[in-house]
């Protein structure tokens, strides 16, 4: 697995890059002041996201070296998953208000979204509990409801928040790691239902996600409103063409595309690079996941080969959903780019994820260095 784990460190090192440059290009427009480009502005957006960057290494560096089965200890899994909640709760009373929801909490100075560690929690959370429960799993009551109730209160934390697209990427990797650790599908196919109810319920008690919806089944009735975004992303890929419009030099970023360093970045990258960027891109994701496959099924165990399958799960779910938003083909929401998009919380929690799916490779490699030996002896 030495190999394995060396593509994902070289890839999420690369899409990290990718990352550092599409911020400071897509925060151009932001420089701009009454008609002239303020330098200073854009490095302070790049100097702020490379300290992240930092910061996200460290906690690379750290997990790469913590052994994953530390968090089947009860100490370590209870602290982990009791501060999660805490902080969940926390950003309900004492939260920043943005755009009508509480996802942020000032500690110390620093901006941090409860949420993304909640996604990495639960993942762990459940691959401890789908690992210890394997006899189990075929029963409805005793194997399948716990996983769903832990993922449940979670989910339902995070969408008091008035964010509903990280809940549905938490309901959505639950279950599958649950069909992966030997759960039955008639059981996950159950709760479709509830959970598109759930969904229609909050779409219809919100107003702005009506519109929202409107707007992303014709936008251009909606151009001065809601259906701006997706209008303006869907012209920065007509821009970038085949080739692109080349780095640095897109014209959406500036003040045409609203959120272009964050949730429509990948907009911003296909109207630079083009189609073939555009799919270079893409090709690193699946790349990703490749190798995160191989690493889960020689995982040293069930519960190494469930946290890597969740890890890279809740990675490439948010990364096809983001895509799929700045491209029309899903409504709009607020879910940044892994690795790419501005920001601390998604960036720092991901690659501390990256670290840990390569403690799981590298100790699978360990394994087969044994098997190796002992042919050998």
């Amino acid at each position: 697995m030495r190999r394995e784990t060396i593509f994902v460190f070289t890839i999420a090192c690369a899409l990290v890059m990718i990352g550092l440059l599409m911020v400071y290009s897509a925060n151009t427009g932001r420089a701009y002041s009454n008609g002239k480009l303020d330098e200073h502005v854009s490095y302070v957006y790049l100097y702020n996201q490379l300290i992240l960057v930092g910061i996200g290494f460290a906690a690379l560096l750290v997990t790469a070296g913590f052994d994953y089965h530390s968090f089947r200890n009860r100490g370590v899994l209870w602290l982990l998953v009791s501060g999660t909640l805490a902080l969940l709760v926390l950003v309900l009373v004492f939260g920043d208000e943005r755009r009508g929801g509480l996802r942020w909490l000032n500690i110390l100075g620093f901006q941090f979204q409860p949420s993304e560690l909640a996604k990495f929690a639960l993942v762990i959370l459940l691959a401890v509990k789908l690992s210890e429960n394997q006899g189990h799993l075929k029963s409805f009551g005793r194997g399948f409801l716990p996983p769903m109730v832990i993922t449940a209160v979670f989910a339902g934390l995070v969408l008091l928040e008035q964010d509903l697209g990280t809940p549905a990427i938490m309901v959505a990797v639950a279950m599958l790691m649950i069909i992966l650790a030997g759960g039955r599908w008639i059981h996950v196919g159950m709760t479709w239902a509830p959970a598109a109810a759930v969904l229609g319920a909050m779409i219809v008690i919100s107003p702005y996600r009506i519109e929202r919806l409107y707007a992303f089944m014709d936008p251009w009735k909606f151009r001065t409103g809601k259906g701006l975004q997706l209008i303006e992303s869907l012209a920065g890929f007509a821009r970038g063409g085949l080739w692109g419009k080349g780095l640095g030099a897109g014209e959406q970023k500036l003040l045409y595309l609203p959120d272009a360093h964050s949730d429509f970045i990948f907009a911003v990258w296909g109207e630079e690079m083009g189609l073939v960027g555009t799919m270079g891109l893409i090709l690193l994701f699946a790349l990703l996941l490749f190798m995160a496959v191989r690493i889960a099924i020689s995982a040293k165990d069930l519960f190494g080969s469930l946290l890597a399958s969740g890890i890279v799960s809740l990675i490439l779910v948010q990364a096809t959903f983001n895509m799929g938003v700045t491209t029309g083909l899903l409504p709009t929401k607020g879910l940044v780019l892994p690795f790419i998009s501005a920001g601390g919380s998604a960036l720092i929690v991901n690659l501390a994820m990256i670290g840990v799916l390569i403690n799981v490779g590298k100790q699978a490699y360990e394994r087969e260095d044994g098997y190796r030996n002992a042919l050998a002896a």
